[in-house]
């Protein structure tokens, strides 16, 4: 083979291999900081209790998950008065292919201190 056929050949597949490590690599970060996200805003949402806790909730999760995530949703799925929460967080990851979306579910408690996250189906769009 021509040393010029073969570069012709090999330049789309090494093309498409770093497209797909940078396209991995930006899903796998979106999720970590989803399941971050999710815990910290349960954590605040837990500590803030009342009305403002969704708040709270909301802005911790835009925070944790601002250069990870096209768009970011936080629902809170459970507050009781400042003893606990729990907030499920949307992240929608950035990249080529629609719909790929992190979803998960922070838990936390104030007395004794605990939290907890674990990954959930997302909801329809």
């Amino acid at each position: 083979m021509d040393e010029a056929v073969a570069l012709v050949v090999a330049a789309p597949v090494v093309a498409l291999a770093l497209w797909a490590v940078a396209f991995v690599g930006g899903f796998a970060n979106g999720q970590a900081r989803t399941a971050v996200a999710a815990e910290l805003a349960a954590q605040e949402a837990a500590q803030a209790g009342g009305p403002e806790a969704a708040d709270s909730a909301e802005r911790v999760a835009l925070g944790a998950t601002l250069s990870a995530c096209v768009r970011t949703s936080a629902a809170l799925a459970h507050t009781d008065a400042g003893q606990s929460a729990a907030v499920t967080i949307v992240c929608e990851v950035p990249g080529p292919l629609p719909g790929n979306r992190a979803c998960f579910t922070g838990y936390a408690q104030s007395r004794p201190a605990a939290s907890a996250h674990v990954r959930v189906a997302c909801p329809a769009p």
